[in-house]
């Protein structure tokens, strides 16, 4: 089965700004020099963790994903960055804004998994707290059994080199967290 993977960027825009492109609910992963967030997009645009709102301008790193897509966005100087879409819905694509990349054409699409650190310490209002003694505790936005792990459920976007027909990953979505059993922790 042949899927095409669409893809359109943008230069100098704020995470505030690119936040526009996302579904409301989906997941952000947030990466600051101070500290790692996981959080909701809410719908005015704004990310929500399980504690509250999150600053926008503390963010150097966001992906924001769900099954649908998945934005990144690198902060680059003053609160201002590149960022991407990905998707293989033509129809979240946007009409007015971001120069459209070329097409991923994955004849392999592959599913994969990240295992996260840590155990479930229980799940309250839609939110599990992960905890490890090496890492600490983080709240995920997920329905994880107490004990459990959790993963990270992606899609391995698997292309054919035109020249030499060699396969490659040329890109992978992130889609959702997810209970991790023993034939996923792999």
């Amino acid at each position: 089965m042949s899927v095409v993977l669409h893809a359109v960027s943008w230069n100098d825009i704020s995470l505030q700004e690119l936040l526009r492109y996302a579904a409301p609910g989906s997941v952000a992963l947030l990466s600051a020099p101070h500290a790692y967030q996981v959080a909701l997009v809410g719908a005015s645009g704004g990310l929500e963790t399980r504690k509250g709102t999150v600053r926008l301008r503390d963010v150097f790193e966001a992906r924001c994903f769900d099954e649908r897509a998945e934005l990144r966005w690198v902060n680059i100087a003053d609160g201002r960055g590149t960022g991407v879409l990905l998707t293989e819905d033509t129809a979240l694509l946007p009409d007015d804004a971001g120069e459209r990349l070329p097409d991923i054409e994955a004849t392999r699409p592959r599913p994969g998994s990240y295992l996260l650190w840590g155990r479930s310490a229980g799940s309250i209002d839609g939110w599990t707290t992960l905890s490890a003694e090496r890492i600490g505790t983080i709240d995920i936005p997920a329905q994880i059994p107490a004990e459990q792990h959790a993963r990270i459920v992606t899609r391995e976007y698997i292309a054919q080199d035109p020249d030499h027909g060699n396969a490659y990953v040329a890109e992978e979505r992130l889609l959702r967290f997810d209970l991790a059993t023993p034939e996923t922790a792999t």
